[in-house]
């Protein structure tokens, strides 16, 4: 009488399991590259049977593993039926357009004239909103000017972000910087039509 090894039974299932599963899928339905030609994006899904001839149950075998069908390659089953039943040159061919993204401008304001000097905006547009803003000039006549503008026009800046519109609140100890800023950034928003 013959002993059971363990270590046989193991082998054997994993190798009729393998099998298996190389077996379903190979069954499994893949794109018809005749049905993709001419940009086609609803490429139609065909059966392929054919058994893989290279398993077989020594047990020095390898599998590799399966390849998957890539997500692309998926498609509703309403559309399937319709595929099928049209021969791939009946196929017409269609031109698809990526939605287009949001134009973006850049928009330069008036400059205005303050106390302190001239202050002038730039604004940059993605569709209708505001994506950035800068002082293309601000005061800078005397050091205390700078100073001033060195602080209040990244606020202001940062505030035209927030707010989407002209509608900000003016930097503390940079009244004039603050009005001009303002008076500029509507000379832009109204010149892009915003």
């Amino acid at each position: 009488m013959r002993k059971k090894h363990p270590l046989r039974h193991a082998l054997l299932a994993t190798v009729g399991t393998v099998s298996g599963i190389v077996l379903l899928l190979a069954l499994k339905p893949t794109t018809d590259p005749s049905l993709a030609q001419a940009g086609d994006p609803t490429p139609g899904i065909t059966a392929v049977a054919s058994a893989s001839p290279s398993v077989s149950a020594s047990p020095s075998m390898s599998a590799s593993p399966p390849t998957m069908p890539r997500k692309e390659d998926a498609q509703p089953s309403s559309t399937t039926s319709a595929s099928r039943s049209r021969p791939a040159s009946a196929t017409p061919a269609k031109t698809s357009s990526a939605p287009s993204a949001p134009k973006t401008t850049s928009v330069t304001g008036a400059t205005a004239q303050t106390k302190y000097g001239p202050v002038q905006v730039r604004i940059t547009l993605t569709g209708s909103r505001i994506t950035g803003a800068t002082a293309v000039q601000s005061p800078d006549e005397t050091g205390r000017s700078k100073e001033i503008s060195s602080t209040a026009v990244p606020k202001l800046n940062r505030e035209t972000l927030e707010a989407q519109s002209a509608d900000i609140d003016a930097v503390s100890g940079a009244t004039y910087t603050s009005a001009g800023y303002k008076q500029s950034l509507q000379s832009a928003l109204d010149r892009a039509g915003v």
